[in-house]
């Protein structure tokens, strides 16, 4: 199926996509390199704590604690756009055997 036949179908309900909750949390994080930025959060925010900054520090770490948490629940919107958006995403997906479409 191509790109714009499977956006043609998604959009008139003919098809069911679907992804996977923990395959599109762990692609996510892969591909946005996910500990590698939250760890240098994590360092920031405690080093704001230790220098007496407590609640932006806080802030910081908390966000820091909680942006997995907010990927792994928005994964599956955000790579259903990605495919419907772009071609290049959607053939990523499918190949990646990431993307299961029942007609």
């Amino acid at each position: 199926m191509t790109h714009a036949e499977f956006v043609a179908a998604h959009r008139a309900g003919r098809l069911r996509a679907y992804i996977p909750q923990e395959r599109a949390y762990e692609f996510l994080a892969v591909r946005m390199m996910l500990p590698l930025i939250r760890l240098p959060i994590l360092g920031i925010g405690f080093a704001l704590v230790i220098v007496g900054w407590f609640f932006t520090g806080g802030l910081i770490f908390l966000f820091a604690v909680l942006l997995p948490r907010l990927i792994k629940r928005n994964a599956i919107p955000i790579l259903m756009y990605q495919a419907l958006q772009d071609a290049d995403s959607y053939q990523d997906f499918r190949s990646a055997g990431l993307l299961q479409i029942d007609s």
